[in-house]
């Protein structure tokens, strides 16, 4: 004979196996989220571990490829700029006034927002008539300049081994070259932005660095001079 359960008995029973699933669900979505988690932390540490990784290895490449430029600064540039300089010479020019033994005037070029702007006075005539006698060997040099400057500019290459390395030499190169610069800017040539740029930036941590102390000495003093009092004669009281 077949016995039939009273429904609130069946009902009690599905109840306490839904519950049973809620619970076991639960705790399922529980562990799933706590692997989740798990994985995530472990992908992030992956990414991180990359990054790093990637971080290094452009620093090397970065101080490779500085040392690479540095070296092209030396077998290429410099010869260069002695080539210009002694043809300069041999023709007898005056435009690029610093390269000029004899003459050691006031800079006739300056660097103003990127930009190369003549001294007030300064004769364009004698540029137009010198540059044809010395184009090849400027742009020769300049084309090189272009070439080391644009990884640097570009944040490519380790840019404080550059400096630390050729800064000096670079710069005092392109202000003497500044009215050649000019002079192609202005027939729409070349502008040797890159060159510019390297230039401006590097010109002015040098001049910084040349200051630096004179500003300090003179803070010393500034500073000295505030506390120095003479006593007045007297009792002190």
């Amino acid at each position: 004979m077949l016995h039939f359960q009273p429904m609130s008995q069946l009902y009690c029973t599905i109840r306490a196996f839904l519950e049973l699933l809620y619970f076991a669900s639960g705790i399922a979505i529980a562990i799933a989220a706590f692997l989740g988690l798990r994985q995530l932390k472990i992908g992030l540490e992956q990414v991180a571990i990359s990054k790093e990784v990637a971080r290094t290895n452009a620093k090397r490449e970065s101080v490779r490829y500085a040392a690479d430029q540095c070296r092209y600064f030396a077998e290429e540039m410099v010869p260069a700029l002695a080539k210009l300089g002694t043809e300069y010479q041999r023709l007898g020019l005056t435009f690029l006034n610093t390269l000029a033994p004899d003459n050691q005037g006031p800079r006739q070029f300056m660097v103003q927002k990127g930009e190369i702007v003549p001294a007030r006075g300064y004769d364009l005539s004698l540029l137009d008539r010198d540059w044809p006698k010395i184009a090849g060997p400027v742009v020769t040099y300049l084309n090189a300049c272009e070439s080391f400057a644009i990884p640097f500019a570009e944040g490519v290459a380790d840019e404080d081994i550059g400096y630390r390395e050729t800064a000096r030499a670079f710069c005092q190169g392109i202000q003497e070259c500044l009215p050649a610069i000019f002079q192609l800017r202005r027939t729409n040539q070349a502008r040797y932005e890159s060159t510019i740029k390297l230039h401006t930036m590097w010109s002015g941590r040098l001049t910084a660095e040349a200051v630096a102390p004179v500003i300090g000495i003179l803070g010393d003093i500034v500073r000295n001079a505030g506390r120095d009092r003479i006593p007045p004669i007297g009792p002190n009281f």
